[in-house]
């Protein structure tokens, strides 16, 4: 869009490229694909910042639960340019560290802000008959999903995480799953010193940090980085990834976590086991949260 309008305010109206607003504007990416692979179904688009991705694929599991759709493709991409990432330098979100190994440090004491990815994600999610009438390998089952707003701040989350808090009860009310039985959660922790202590304490309030749960937390975007409105699809994948492959990321470069995780279960490398349940995590501006739970097939 910026390079539009400069080229606009430099050349003039007429010098406009034909294709600026649809290459450009906010939808561009659900109506380019609908129209180049001649989707006939439902198609539409969400700006919800980082939750934007996660919110398609609650509205995707929402349209064929109901019997709207048979089959859904959920894709979320961010470009990654300066021109997205360096903005969150005036919000302080962006970390300092010149470290590329240790800059994004979700849960550590010692993070300062997030590290920006790029790049996109396609999920496909259809119903069961549907997948078993084409012969389709089941790669994992999404019981449910659930979302819920802070109603605090444009850009800083609740103070005690009741929005992330509230997303994960609804979530695990949909799906019928009590929060035990959840093997692990791929928290939404960007690395920020406010988010990540947030969640840390919204999952303490479920009980993740009682004695005898055996719930593994940790955030892939220590690996990644935060790929801001693709996050939700890129998130849901590696989750479904995690559970056919039978492991748990660790949280990449944490050393010394944040006193606010005490009793979490946060692993500093990658381990093997049998995962049954996981909860994915997302939030965004505005105070925007959406969970996910997905399940062994």
């Amino acid at each position: 869009m910026h390079h539009h309008l400069t080229r606009m305010a430099a050349t003039g109206w007429k010098r406009v490229s034909p294709t600026g607003i649809v290459s450009s504007i906010p939808g561009t990416l659900n109506f380019n694909l609908a129209a180049h692979y001649g989707v006939r179904g439902a198609s539409c688009g969400f700006v919800s910042a980082c939750t934007s991705s996660s919110h398609a694929l609650g509205y995707a599991f929402d349209e064929i639960a109901l019997g709207r759709q048979d089959r859904m493709l959920v894709v979320g991409a961010e470009e990654g340019e300066a021109e997205s990432l360096l903005p969150f330098l005036g919000m302080r979100a962006l970390s300092s560290n010149p470290e590329p190994a240790t800059a994004s440090r979700p849960f550590d004491r010692k993070r300062d802000g997030f590290v920006g990815t790029g790049g996109g994600a396609a999920l496909v999610l259809e119903s069961e008959d549907f997948a078993l009438q084409r012969g389709a390998t089941v790669l994992a089952e999404m019981r449910g999903w659930g979302q819920a707003s802070d109603g605090h701040s444009v850009a800083a989350p609740h103070p005690e995480g009741l929005g992330i808090r509230r997303a994960m009860e609804n979530c695990l009310d949909a799906a019928h799953v009590d929060a035990r039985s959840i093997d692990w959660v791929n928290a939404h922790a960007t690395s920020t010193p406010a988010g990540d202590r947030v969640e840390a304490l919204a999952l303490k309030s479920l009980g993740f940090a009682d004695e005898g749960v055996e719930t593994m937390i940790s955030s892939t975007k220590g690996l990644t980085g935060h790929g801001l409105s693709y996050a939700g699809a890129l998130e849901a994948a590696i989750c479904v990834l995690c559970l056919t492959e039978g492991m748990v990321p660790g949280n990449a470069a944490l050393s010394e976590p944040d006193p606010a995780c005490e009793g979490l279960a946060l692993p500093t490398r990658t381990e093997q086991k049998d995962l049954r349940f996981v909860l994915n995590n997302n939030s965004g501006f505005g105070g925007s949260n959406v969970c996910q739970l997905f399940a062994k097939p």
